[in-house]
């Protein structure tokens, strides 16, 4: 660690302003992407369908953004390149009314934003690092503050003009997103030559100066125990619960919530995050990252339980509380797991497979499945699919990890 001095303060203050306009950017048109996609004449299944492009190619692109990250001294200039190439996609996607064009779009949204997420949640965690008393959550909640401020307006301002309107403010903050990269100091990214041994890292080929194969990733995620087991109890969780991300907007215009309902959901849980991103920091230094993750499977299931109870809007409102808790403590439990056990040079890259390969690779299987379950029997039962994830998840982690608390 080192002195928080005004040079320090002002790259952390940039960072947090950059997760806040490129995460609020997010929130004008993800919550609305489905629903937009629904009345453009799409079944559950062409939907469904839709994600399983963009999860193949994420899948394929997202390592190579990873490494990419780990070999360059300046990664942001990824990052504001995706971030130009999302926004001018988005704004020619949502003139589209075709399957062909729409697929086509959103495929070539995925090959140019995969790694965004894992390679900023890199800088950041680095920047965490070289700085006294500033954890990765206390920097990440600024994304969460974004996504609340645009999606407590967003759902009523496309009630008013159109769904059009998400397309335009979600490439109106990506753009601001990359200008606010710019003005962050040339090393943002410490040299890999600086770093030190982490407790329980992989230590083979230390001697390479920066970089790692994804290989050499995959390698070290199978030789590490806790990153094995993070890996497994994610893909059964992801296998089984993809599919509400992808319908529930859907599902609350089912029961009858209008844009404004939708956009007021996602902003609760995103409100709920500020705090919780600064309480799971404190629990991860007090117990552990991997303690955090387990919880995280249990909050997730509990909100499951209780939409299965009660299948109603408010009922679906009222758990977006508990969304909030489960994200703020998966995020920083990751991070941390992540950061403790791998290595420097390919932590982008692990970050990469895990948070973007892995995710996809699920959701290219559990898509077409959910679709179908959608069309054919409807929205509901995909919530004890998202139960049965849980439980799975967190038997694993458990099975696999140190026995704890949780």
């Amino acid at each position: 660690m080192v002195e928080t001095t005004a040079a320090n303060r002002r790259e952390l203050h940039l960072f947090r302003l950059y997760y806040f306009v490129s995460i609020g950017a997010g929130g004008f048109l993800l919550p609305f992407l489905s629903l937009f996609l629904r009345r453009q004449g799409l079944s559950g299944t062409a939907i469904g369908l839709l994600g399983t492009i963009q999860a193949a190619i994420i899948l394929l692109a997202a390592p190579f953004w990873g490494r990419w990250s780990d070999r360059m001294r300046q990664p942001r200039r990824l990052i504001q390149a995706a971030l130009v190439g999302t926004a001018v996609i988005g704004l020619i996607l949502g003139r589209q009314d075709q399957f062909l064009w729409i697929a086509l779009l959103l495929g070539a949204n995925a090959l140019i934003t995969a790694g965004v997420s894992p390679l900023s949640d890199n800088l950041a965690s680095s920047l965490s690092e070289r700085l006294d008393n500033v954890g990765f959550g206390s920097i990440r909640l600024w994304g969460s503050l974004g996504w609340t401020a645009v999606t407590a307006v967003a759902g009523r301002l496309i009630e008013l003009w159109g769904l059009y309107v998400a397309f335009v403010g979600h490439a109106a903050g990506m753009v601001l997103g990359a200008a606010t990269l710019t003005l962050l100091p040339p090393a943002s990214q410490p040299p890999a030559s600086q770093e030190t041994t982490p407790q329980g890292a992989w230590a083979e080929n230390r001697e390479t100066a920066v970089g790692a194969t994804i290989g050499q990733a995959l390698a070290a995620i199978r030789r590490s125990p806790a990153l094995l087991s993070v890996t497994i109890a994610l893909g059964i969780s992801w296998l089984l619960g993809s599919g509400i991300n992808q319908f529930e907007a859907i599902y609350l215009d089912e029961l009858g919530a209008g844009e404004t309902l939708i956009g007021l959901a996602n902003a609760l849980h995103a409100a709920v995050e500020l705090p919780a991103m600064l309480w799971a920091d404190r629990i991860a230094r007090r117990f552990s990252a991997g303690w955090l993750l387990r919880v995280s499977f249990i909050v997730q299931a509990a909100r499951m339980v209780a939409v299965l109870l009660f299948p109603t809007v408010a009922v679906i409102m009222g758990v977006r509380i508990l969304v909030g808790i489960q994200f703020s403590f998966f995020n920083v439990g990751l991070i941390g797991t992540v950061r403790t056990h791998s290595s420097r040079t390919m932590r982008a890259t692990t970050l990469a497979l895990i948070t973007i390969t892995l995710r996809n690779l699920a959701v290219m299987i559990s898509n077409p499945a959910s679709g179908f379950i959608f069309d054919t029997v409807g929205a509901y039962w995909l919530y004890g699919l998202g139960l049965l994830g849980a439980i799975g998840g967190w038997v694993a982690l458990r099975e696999h990890n140190q026995p704890a608390m949780i």
